[in-house]
């Protein structure tokens, strides 16, 4: 799951979002966070540490053992 967050939904979606797809029995969840310029990830239920990347580059996909990457160099024009 991969969500795009906004100033009005930062609460939102890296507290509450996060606990309920976890609880649903989301494997993978992914905030990308234009103004904050990252990339969060969680892993569940690896951990509660979450992966912070920057928005650009290559970022691995987690449940695929990183050999699925998604380019947000890619994506810049719609960030």
């Amino acid at each position: 799951m991969m969500e795009v967050v906004s100033k009005s939904s930062l609460l939102k979606d890296y507290i509450k979002k996060a606990a309920k797809y976890e609880a649903a029995g989301v494997r993978e969840y992914w905030i990308v966070d234009p103004l904050g310029k990252r990339i969060t990830t969680y892993e569940f239920p690896e951990g509660n540490t979450p992966g912070i990347y920057p928005l650009s580059g290559k970022v691995g996909v987690g449940i695929f053992d990183n050999k699925l990457q998604n380019d947000f160099d890619e994506y810049q024009e719609f960030l």
